[in-house]
């Protein structure tokens, strides 16, 4: 498990892998229908101290609380 994160520690203009979840059913099965999905690319268009972490995922963008990104853990990806 070599350099994981949440999604709430990653940086506007960081990329990332979904890698697994933190929570019951319910929580998973609403993040899946907003294609936030294991194995799915995600980056973060805007993360600031205080509100909501906004990401592009599928083309599309989705403020997700601080809360609940702190609950998906992520892989980095690097620009090489």
């Amino acid at each position: 498990m070599l350099n994981r994160k949440t999604l709430a520690d990653l940086r506007a203009g960081e990329k990332a892998k979904i890698v697994s979840f933190y929570g019951g059913h319910g929580f998973v099965r609403r993040l899946q229908e907003m294609g936030l999905v294991p194995g799915q690319i995600v980056e973060v268009v805007r993360n600031a101290p205080i509100g909501p972490v906004e990401v592009a995922v599928m083309g599309t963008e989705l403020a997700i609380g601080r809360g609940i990104a702190s609950k998906i853990l992520v892989q980095p990806l690097y620009e090489r």
